[in-house]
């Protein structure tokens, strides 16, 4: 149920909506950067087994990169998460592999080989990246922690690791960013060396990395990286932290992948425009988690659906100013999406409390009215699996100058919630093209009414993940491959509909035939015409996760459909399937096909008025003698088979 809040004598009066603990600014109309989603991605967070099902489990997170060992065999630092084979696995998603030359190696700390050696099996890596034909790398690091890893014993790291890889890898691949120093935490003293050295030998890095425990140093890290750059004279390069988590001792690393945790992460990570950045992996029997966020069971957990609303973010990233910027505490980030009309807010933090989350700059686009829905989502340990979000509030709030405040009770720190934020006017439904469908004839599954989520159409995600139609709306259009101007209602889920506007131009039966793609042997579409079923599920084999091959199934209407205007619901049955259209032709009940009469088949059996009763399996010879002994009353019936239909009497 919504409910309307009022917040216009509470803004005038500079008032908060109440005593809050805490208060998060958001600017909705000051654009930090585009959406990159730079935090989404782990350290060794994909091998070549987990996550089994990489479109389900990364597809929708939009994953910036994932860390991987240069070679992942037996006799390297580790036998999984070959760089080169996790980067095939990751070729349709939108994830960047950043090869770690290091783990080229074995034991820990790394043994090394020797320079001649080292460079030989770093050139052996090269030509295997080069060999793979893919284009999906990030960069190389060449050493990982080299102030904990490396032994001063083997010569200075400096001139003996760092100045000859970054020669051999410019020559062999120079298009290919390089990333270092990747120190395992940051102290300007050892930032300060490495600028140093790199720039008296010329062999700067494209991307400066290290890793970071605790979100709350984050800012003054950037800074004073920053702050070395102008006194080295460089530019301000690129920040890679390819390993982040709560803290590096037992306490702190079972927050890994944890929602509350995380927000504050994701929130100066934007914030700092940092490139991108990797969960940590301190629990190390459990490779392809995605750090931590799905479970040892390979199940989704808390920390996957926030970074499924991250996913979820698309258009600009907008400005949040936290209580406290260097804390652990309690932050958020947010983004605009024109396109969709749409804006969301992620909070979460060490604190609990009531919070008020004054949203400015919210755009004339968005009316004087706008819709916020409240949810959140939970977390107890890194191996509980997690269903989703839960909403806990839908409400409409007057905008008054570009503002209006949402109270948000923070009960755990290990939560994260979303506000969802769409314009509030309810638009009625009308027929798509200004003109009601005809049947017969063909309907684009895109053709479904204009209106309002609930009115013209139900999506359970209230984004729309097509490519350029209907975006308007929820629903998630997407097109045809190999046919630009044709479109397909895709993703979509059990129990969620569309309405179309039907003109119906005879009373009659119709053949309906269906082009579907589906994603399991549960998934289907039914329709009804003003409520009432007029076709049981329809159904296409599975397309093997392959979504573009669409199949047809055909099947005729239940009952006459009766003249005139109507509205034609699809319903979805079970998830995932895509629909491209349904074709309506008339049929005529009485014709009666030949076929072979002593051939048994499996009939759907119905009345006269288009009623079913069962099926049944009988030869034609057979079929009135088997309804009889069947019970059934006297009277015609009308038996449906895959050859065709015919009559049979009950006396």
């Amino acid at each position: 149920m919504k409910s309307r809040l009022f917040t216009t004598i509470a803004l005038a009066c500079g008032m908060t909506s109440f005593a809050a603990d805490f208060t998060l600014k958001v600017n909705l109309s000051d654009s930090i950067r585009q959406v990159t989603h730079c935090a989404s991605g782990a350290l060794y967070g994909v091998t070549e087994q987990y996550p089994v099902d990489i479109n389900a489990m990364i597809g929708p997170l939009k994953c910036r990169m994932f860390c991987q060992p240069g070679a992942g065999g037996y006799g390297n630092q580790h036998p999984y998460g070959d760089a080169m084979k996790v980067a095939e696995r990751l070729k349709g998603t939108d994830a960047k592999v950043q090869i770690t030359l290091p783990d080229i190696l074995p034991n820990w700390p790394y043994k090394w080989p020797g320079l001649d050696s080292w460079l030989k099996q770093v050139e052996e890596c090269v030509n295997r990246k080069k060999a793979s034909g893919l284009t999906n790398f990030h960069s190389y690091v060449i050493w990982n922690e080299p102030y904990g890893t490396w032994n001063d014993s083997n010569g200075d790291f400096h001139s003996t690791v760092w100045k000859p890889t970054y020669e051999l890898l410019r020559r062999l691949d120079p298009d290919m960013p390089i990333v270092g120093p990747a120190i395992a935490y940051y102290t300007e003293e050892r930032m300060r060396k490495f600028f140093k050295f790199c720039k008296e030998n010329n062999c700067l890095p494209d991307i400066v990395c290290w890793h970071q425990w605790g979100s709350g140093g984050l800012p003054g890290a950037v800074e004073n990286v920053r702050k070395l750059e102008k006194e080295f004279g460089l530019p301000d390069y690129p920040i890679c932290v390819n390993e982040y988590c709560a803290g590096s001792n037992a306490e702190l690393q079972k927050y890994e992948g944890c929602p509350g945790y995380s927000v504050p992460f994701i929130a100066k990570f934007e914030r700092y425009k940092i490139e991108s950045a990797t969960i940590s992996w301190w629990f190390t029997q459990y490779p392809g988690r995605l750090g931590s966020i799905l479970t040892a069971n390979n199940e989704k957990g808390g920390g996957w659906h926030l970074y499924k609303w991250y996913g979820d973010m698309e258009g600009y990233m907008a400005s949040v100013t936290p209580p406290n910027d260097k804390s652990e505490g309690l932050d958020g980030f947010a983004a605009v999406n024109k396109k969709m009309r749409e804006a969301s807010i992620v909070l979460g933090g060490n604190n609990t409390g009531s919070v008020d989350v004054t949203i400015d700059g919210i755009p004339e686009w968005m009316g004087s009215e706008v819709e916020v829905t409240t949810e959140v989502v939970t977390w107890e340990n890194k191996d509980k699996a997690v269903a989703g979000p839960q909403t806990l509030a839908t409400d409409i709030y007057t905008v008054n100058n570009g503002k209006i405040v949402v109270p948000v009770n923070v009960t755990s720190k290990l939560y994260a919630y979303r506000l969802y934020i769409t314009p509030g006017e309810v638009v009625p439904r009308s027929p798509f093209l200004d003109k009601a469908l005809s049947i017969p004839g063909t309907i684009e599954a895109e053709y479904f009414d204009n209106g309002s989520a609930g009115v013209a159409y139900y999506d359970k995600d209230k984004q729309n993940r097509g490519e350029g139609y209907r975006l308007e709306t929820g629903v998630d259009v997407y097109t045809i491959k190999d046919k630009p101007n044709e479109y397909a209602v895709g993703y979509a889920q059990n129990e969620e509909w569309l309405d179309y506007t039907v003109n119906v131009e005879k009373e009659a039966f119709y053949d309906i035939t269906a082009t579907l793609s589906s994603g399991g042997e549960q998934s289907g579409i039914q329709l009804q015409l003003d409520g009432e079923n007029i076709t049981e599920m329809l159904q296409t084999a599975p397309n093997d996760n392959d979504w573009e091959s669409y199949l047809e199934t055909k099947t005729r209407t239940l009952t006459k459909l009766p003249q005139g205007e109507h509205t034609l619901r699809m319903s979805v049955v079970g998830d995932w399937i895509n629909i491209d259209k349904f074709v309506f032709v008339e049929y005529d009940p009485t014709v009666v096909d030949l076929i072979d009469a002593n051939e048994p088949q499996t009939f759907e059996i119905y009345d006269s008025t288009g009623r079913k009763y069962g099926e049944i399996t009988s030869s034609q010879v057979d079929i009135s003698k088997k309804l009889k002994e069947k019970g059934f009353a006297s009277g015609t019936y009308i038996l449906k088979s895959s050859r065709g239909v015919i009559k049979a009497i009950v006396d």
